[in-house]
């Protein structure tokens, strides 16, 4: 199905997008921590990608908090204490409503 001159998928990019609010080609991407990368505790920077707008990040659905901008990306310094799994949740603000994705990663 045409949709604003884009082609939309349904199958592989919904399950990439699991838990995606809004339109799937206005998600953000969480480039890093990379899927199935295993983050040491300490200091960690996630980056995100496809931000032209506000972005925030929640970690294991905590409070959103705000990202700061450079070279492009949008930057969240996290400093993971726990080991396990942890859930990284990214969005960007597209005109009054949330566009959101998310990624699993493993502390160690």
């Amino acid at each position: 199905m045409k949709h604003g001159g884009n082609v939309r998928r349904k199958g592989l990019l919904a399950s990439i997008t699991a838990g995606l609010v809004g339109d799937a080609s206005l998600a953000p991407n969480i480039d890093y921590p990379q899927a199935g990368e295993k983050v040491q505790t300490g200091n960690y920077a996630v980056r995100i990608s496809g931000c032209s707008s506000e972005c925030q990040v929640s970690i294991d659905d905590g409070d959103w908090q705000s990202c700061r901008s450079a070279d492009g990306y949008c930057w969240y310094d996290w400093c993971p204490t726990a080991t396990g799994r942890h859930r990284i949740s990214a969005r960007v603000r597209n005109g009054n409503k949330w566009v959101k994705t998310q990624r699993t990663c493993e502390v160690k």
